[in-house]
């Protein structure tokens, strides 16, 4: 049987919050060339104007993901803190 052990959920949570920090990279990445692309094969001068869009859209969708992800790791720290507060 597996036994408890503190350090493996504030190392996962350690990870959440690195991955809070990269998301909205990611995303406002990933949208703007997205977009950007879509609207370079609609008009060939307009990619720059979706990839901006797109970046300010991956940006808002990214704070939502951020902040979920923070929350899941303030979750797990608090269940650690009790354990230790309640362990005799």
């Amino acid at each position: 049987m597996a036994q408890y052990d503190a350090t493996l959920i504030e190392t996962y949570a350690d990870r959440l919050y690195k991955e809070a920090k990269t998301v909205i990279i990611k995303y406002a990445l990933i949208f703007a060339l997205v977009l950007g692309v879509a609207c370079a094969a609609f008009r060939t001068n307009w990619w720059l104007v979706g990839a901006v869009i797109g970046a300010v859209v991956g940006y808002v969708f990214a704070q939502e993901k951020a902040f979920q992800l923070r929350l899941q790791a303030q979750t797990a720290l608090c269940q650690v803190q009790i354990e230790k507060n309640t362990r005799k």
